[in-house]
């Protein structure tokens, strides 16, 4: 359907007379309606560009601010805080352009850069989205290695349905469920295997107890029957299982952390995106340009 609009509005600014305004599809008035409908339609980057025809000719803060969201909406969000930088102090999208830029900053995970927007712009001027603009300088923590603030003020702006699943996001930050790669190591170094059952990998740790022992008693054995090449060839065997079970646990410590970084991760951007709370909707679709 859209690629049969498009068509049809090609062939008529083609054949139909730009005198004629009406028809005329170069018209400021028809660009925007056109871009309105790119807009809905969700092409948000032509969406973009067509608004940015019309800018310079009848140029106002709600084609400015459309600019901006079209751009955010596509992952261009240099481009967005650009735009919404530039909505006018009088302008009634004013608040909500301070909140986009907030909102870019924090999907560019440029959370040192928008908690310095925070305090420096948006606390200083602007009057709406106070609440909305300190969830996301709090949420920002929960994504970098700075201490996090104290676990009241973490919680002050959110409601009181939203902060049991916060503060479980909050405890899981403040201290991680990590394992100790020197711990491992030490474990494994002093009972092979057992590392890797502390790091998780419990299956692989009995196999490592398995192998590495089995490769001491032929070594012991072929010992003491005097089979003095074969014992120092198991020897060798036990001692290279005994040193990659040592490395094997220190890893899968490592590994087992970042598995846990990730899940962390991937659970409070999922819970962001289930609720989209921390940037309101603008509902420009059911206009009536």
């Amino acid at each position: 359907m859209k690629t049969f609009i498009l068509i049809l509005f090609l062939i008529l600014s083609i054949n139909i007379r730009p005198q004629d305004n009406q028809f005329n599809f170069n018209s400021p008035d028809n660009i925007r309606r056109f871009a309105d409908f790119l807009f809905c339609d969700r092409d948000y980057l032509r969406a973009a560009l067509e608004y940015e025809r019309i800018l310079g000719i009848s140029g106002d803060d709600t084609l400015r601010f459309k600019i901006g969201l079209s751009y955010s909406c596509t992952g261009k969000y240099d481009y967005a805080i650009k735009n919404f930088s530039g909505i006018n102090y009088t302008s009634f999208y004013y608040d909500n352009s301070k909140l986009e830029i907030l909102k870019s900053n924090f999907l560019m995970n440029n959370f040192a850069g928008l908690r310095t927007y925070y305090r420096n712009t948006f606390l200083k001027k602007v009057k709406n989205f106070r609440e909305e603009g300190k969830k996301l300088f709090n949420f920002s923590y929960l994504f970098t290695d700075e201490p996090l603030p104290e676990e009241d003020e973490f919680l002050s702006p959110f409601e009181m349905n939203e902060r049991e699943q916060l503060t479980a996001f909050y405890n899981w930050k403040n201290d991680p469920p990590y394992k100790s790669g020197a711990i491992a190591g030490i474990m494994s170094a002093v009972i092979p295997g057992s590392g890797k059952m502390y790091a998780g990998e419990v299956s692989d740790g009995i196999v490592a107890l398995l192998v590495t022992g089995v490769a001491a008693f032929f070594a012991y054995d072929n010992f003491r029957a005097g089979h003095t090449t074969r014992a120092w060839i198991f020897t060798g065997l036990t001692a290279f299982f005994y040193g990659g079970n040592v490395y094997g646990s220190v890893a899968a410590a490592q590994v087992h952390n970042a598995k846990i970084k990730f899940e962390y991760n991937e659970s409070v951007k999922q819970y962001l995106e289930e609720n989209n709370y921390y940037s309101p909707e603008y509902d420009f679709c059911s206009e009536n340009d």
